[in-house]
Order: C-alpha cells, then sequence, then structure tokens
C-alpha cells in the first residue's frame, strides 16, 4: 500500500495530455466510471485521464485550482499519510486480511485517513450529521460557475489539508453552499488524489435517513469495496427515534471501529448507546482520546496499546482530561512512538492514539 502514496504523488504531475476514456485500468477486469472517476480527480486538483475533460484542464480557474492543491496535498503526504501507513503496517498489522467491515462513528467526509488506515474492508459504514449532498456536475457548468465551485471546494478541503480533520462549525458553512453540497465532493475529491476509481454513486436510506453508497476500488487492492454514508443523529435520544439504525448498527458486528475528532460526545451521557454499540460491535478499536473513555475499556476487559503522548484535551474540551489515561502514560514500560498528528492536538507531541483489543472476538 506505499505505492498508494507514491502513486498520490506522481497524479499531482499534470499531464500533457489526457488519455482516452476506458472502462478499466489496464491489467484489471474492474469496471469503473471515467466519468465520475475524472470529476472526483478535477475536484482534488489531479490532472483528469478522461479525454472529454481535457476542455476543463486547460481552463485557467481549474489551472489555478490545481496550483492551490497541489504542494498542500504534498505537504499533506509527507508530514502525514506516509508516516499513517507506516505505523498502520506496525500498529494493525494483522488487521489487513481481516477486515470486512468499518465503522467510523462522527466521521463526516473523512475518508482519506479511514482508508489509509484500514484499506482492506470489504464495507465502510461512515455516520455524521452532515447531508450526504450531490456530485458536484463540474463538466456542466460555464467558466464561471466553475471556478466559484473550486473556490468553494479548495475551502472544503481546507480543514482536512490543514489539521487533517474536519471542524464541525466550518463544514456547515463549507458543505452548505450553492455549489458545494454535503460531504460526497469532499469524498470524492480524496478519492480522487491517491487513485481510487469510482464504480457508481448511488443514493442510499436507511429507515428515511439520507445517504449515499460510493462503489469503488483501488488498482493496489484489486476488489470492488463500499461505502455507505448515513446523515444521522447517534445521540440517545436520535437512536430512540430510528430504532432501525439501532438495529443496523449492531448487524456490522464484528467491524473494525474508528473514532478521531469526534468532539468526546462517547464521553457524554447523552450518546451511552452508541458508546455502547461500539464495544459490542468493535474487534479492534483504534481511536484518540475523544473515544470511549480508557477507563470504561480497561475496565470491561479490553487491552490497550497506548501511542504517542498524553497532555491532555485541547482547552475547547477540558473538562475531559482523563487522569487516568494520563497515569497509563506515566506508568508505560515502553513508549510506543507515534509518528502523526492524530486528533485536535494537530502536532505529533501532542497527539495519541489507542489500539484496543478484546479477547474472543
Amino acid at each position: 500500500m506505499k505505492r498508494l502514496l507514491r502513486a498520490m504523488l506522481a497524479a499531482l504531475v499534470v499531464a500533457g495530455a489526457c488519455a482516452p476514456a476506458a472502462p478499466a485500468l489496464a491489467g484489471d477486469d474492474l469496471a469503473f466510471d471515467p466519468r465520475i472517476t475524472s470529476i472526483a480527480r478535477l475536484l482534488a486538483g489531479v490532472a483528469p485521464d478522461y479525454a472529454l475533460h481535457a476542455r476543463i484542464a486547460a481552463d485557467p480557474g481549474w489551472q489555478a485550482h490545481r496550483d492551490w492543491l497541489a504542494p498542500r496535498w504534498e505537504r499533506l503526504r509527507a508530514s502525514r499519510l506516509q508516516a499513517i501507513e507506516a505505523w498502520r503496517d506496525e500498529a494493525l498489522a494483522g488487521e489487513r486480511s481481516r477486515c470486512r467491515t468499518l465503522f467510523y462513528p462522527f466521521s463526516g467526509p473523512d475518508f482519506l485517513n479511514a482508508y489509509l488506515l484500514f484499506p482492506s474492508c470489504d464495507t465502510y459504514v461512515f455516520l455524521g450529521l452532515e447531508p450526504p449532498g450531490a456530485l458536484p456536475e463540474i463538466d456542466r457548468l460555464g467558466p464561471g460557475e466553475a471556478a466559484q465551485t473550486l473556490r468553494d471546494m479548495r475551502a472544503a478541503l481546507g480543514d482536512l489539508l490543514a489539521h487533517n480533520f474536519f471542524m464541525t462549525k466550518r463544514m456547515a458553512e463549507q458543505l452548505h453552499t450553492p455549489r458545494i453540497r454535503g460531504v460526497l465532493p469532499v469524498m470524492l475529491a480524496s478519492m480522487g488524489v491517491i487513485r481510487v476509481r469510482v464504480v457508481s454513486l448511488r443514493p442510499y436510506e436507511l429507515a428515511t435517513l439520507p445517504g449515499v453508497a460510493v462503489t469503488f476500488f483501488h488498482p493496489d487492492i484489486g476488489k470492488p469495496q463500499t461505502l455507505y454514508y448515513l446523515s444521522a443523529d447517534l445521540s440517545d435520544a436520535g437512536l430512540r427515534a430510528h430504532p432501525a439504525l439501532a438495529h443496523y448498527l449492531d448487524g456490522l458486528a464484528p467491524a473494525a471501529v474508528l473514532v478521531k475528532s469526534a468532539s468526546y460526545l462517547l464521553h457524554r451521557p447523552t450518546f451511552t448507546r452508541t458508546r455502547d454499540t461500539v464495544l459490542r460491535v468493535a474487534d479492534v478499536l483504534v481511536q484518540d482520546d475523544t473515544g470511549v473513555p480508557y477507563r470504561t475499556l480497561r475496565e470491561q476487559g479490553w487491552t490497550v496499546r497506548l501511542y504517542g503522548n498524553y497532555g491532555g484535551p485541547i482547552p475547547l474540551f477540558a473538562a475531559y482530561r482523563q487522569p487516568d489515561l494520563e497515569g497509563a502514560f506515566r506508568g508505560r514500560a515502553a513508549a510506543h512512538r507515534l509518528p502523526f498528528a492524530f486528533g485536535y492536538k494537530g502536532s505529533r507531541d501532542g497527539s495519541i492514539a489507542m489500539v484496543a483489543r478484546i479477547a474472543g472476538r
């Protein structure tokens, strides 16, 4: 999978000409949608390989978009994404062949981190409050409207590029413009920058909860994979209002679970049902300190491997400091390095990750 990030860098080099459209990659038997795949690349500022989009790649508005994004993607790759892959290969070595489903509550549009950590799952289930939204059909817009769409796209990607997480309040503005609506544009751009090929997009609904299903594949993985995103309230009240969602989440077991930058919601008494669901369905849990409280994991018999350096929450969430977690870091016989920023701290020195497992799953 290190080829994935090397290819990401290569993809940022502008092609001199667009290749003819093809229904499948050379050497692959997997068909994909060349237009949607190309739109994903255009949104990411990556040169398209779809002949019908050559005129867009030649437009000064798109070239400005590419020139703004390319160095930022490269900085993200060099500073974090390569380190995530290296850490994953060590800390999650056994999960690649085991993972069937990844459950990512409070995900927003964060496809990139989820896929780098768990690239081989058959199914990805993301949930967040943000609407699924729609694909910006940039190839059907005039130059002026296309340029404004791309400006909005750069704003929507800004927090991912600068911090490697999305800020809830800012998403309320960035993912609700007349041109960029919902999480789908950002998820597709994240796919475009790492050479993911989109097979299909379709609406997905669960008991009136709106969502989207994206079937895709990466040539390094070589199999169809599907991402389901649902717009849902995961509070206790939200799950009571949608019992079909609670039943659906229970059916994900056994799953890998990822929780990061989650506003410490699983620490709150109003999110006990989702916390219990995570503990019930997970066979491996990767999280920062905003996930299931460390004390809860230990009391319920989970083995927790700690990485990084715990310095407590950022000031906004100071009430969620975990003295027992702080003590666990002080008492470690051997330090486990975390070579990338993970969560709200925005730096390696202040970030932590936990990899939790429980016997018998």
